[in-house]
């Protein structure tokens, strides 16, 4: 598996994709990136308790601390070139 991975991406006024991001060969995250009138979100989709699947945005450190993330932000830029140069 490649470090990042993109599984389906839609492209059109709004770019929805998802994929996966290999954190350190134990944690995969499934991911989703959004972008709505030049906005783009990206969140890992994390499971929550009793087969719910919450979401921790990139963009948030007390977030990603929850499920040990230092530097979303890098994680985040990281996606989002993956998915620029390759979507």
């Amino acid at each position: 598996m490649d470090k990042i991975e993109i599984i389906d991406y839609h492209n059109g006024f709004e770019r929805n994709v998802t994929g996966t991001y290999d954190l350190d060969g134990n944690n995969v995250y499934e991911w989703e990136l959004e972008t709505y009138d030049g906005m783009t979100s990206i969140n890992f989709k994390v499971a929550v308790g009793h087969g719910e699947i919450g979401n921790v945005n990139l963009e948030d450190e007390d977030e990603c601390l929850q499920i040990g993330i230092e530097d979303g932000i890098e994680i985040y830029d990281e996606i989002l070139t993956y998915v620029n140069d390759n979507g």
